[in-house]
């Protein structure tokens, strides 16, 4: 093989691996994201199995299914109590060997992903919007974290997409696509989460909810799903059960 014919591989290779991974930077550190399209090796089957299927995702650090994912959600206005549910309810189901993911926002989605890290799990956190950004800017620590630990941050905007209310909503469906339940910790009746918890049972996933206080409005939203038939939990355990894992 003559070198003519070797530098032109070696420009093809460096070609092919740029064309999957683009370059950007997430506060200060080099990183690469990966740009997964339907259909495509390596994206997620859970989530081509749903009719609202985003056309491509764009992850950064490690997207690993080889474990069960445990969708956690809830207010953003989380109280302290709620935080702390949320911080518990993930480190517990790490340890049982589920992954968290969530979806990096103030509260309930923040807690369960410092949960998740702090037992040393996994965890994936899904952007409503571009992933050469992160948003809220309060937990860019919070994501830098996620990365560094091997867990994923993914989104299915691209790189300077604008940033559209509807977003955060839509990213929801793919919250729970890719879970095997979704846990609700700490919903007001016009909370995200609620959403999250609808979509998530017409994929067919289960919905388990932590109660709260009778007449607290920081969970007058989750003792509605539960009326509704959402599945009232208070430890890790209940949920085992329910998931006939015990």
């Amino acid at each position: 093989m003559d070198k003519l014919t070797i530098a032109f591989g070696v420009k093809y290779l460096l070609a092919s691996i740029f064309a999957m991974y683009q370059y950007d930077i997430l506060i200060g550190v080099s990183m690469l994201h990966k740009t997964l399209g339907f259909g495509e090796p390596g994206y997620p089957k859970l989530l081509s199995e749903i009719t609202d299927a985003p056309p491509r995702i764009y992850v950064k650090g490690e997207l690993k299914l080889d474990q069960p994912l445990i969708a956690v959600v809830g207010t953003r206005k989380a109280t302290p109590t709620g935080m702390k549910m949320a911080e518990e309810f993930a480190w517990a189901l790490c340890e049982k060997g589920f992954g968290i993911i969530s979806g990096l926002a103030l509260g309930i989605d923040a807690s369960a992903h410092r949960g998740a890290l702090a037992s040393g799990g996994y965890t994936i956190a899904v952007l409503g919007n571009a992933i050469d950004d992160v948003y809220p800017v309060e937990n860019k620590g919070l994501a830098e974290s996620i990365i560094k630990s091997g867990g994923a941050i993914i989104s299915e905007y691209g790189p300077g997409e604008a940033t559209e209310k509807n977003n955060f909503l839509q990213r929801n469906r793919i919250v729970s696509a890719l879970s095997i339940a979704v846990l609700v910790i700490e919903a007001p009746v016009h909370s995200g989460a609620l959403v999250t918890a609808r979509i998530g049972g017409e994929q067919g996933k289960d919905v388990f909810v932590v109660p709260g206080p009778a007449g607290d409005p920081h969970f007058e939203g989750s003792h509605k799903l539960i009326r509704d038939g959402a599945i009232l939990v208070d430890s890790v355990e209940d949920i085992l059960e329910d998931l006939n894992l015990t």
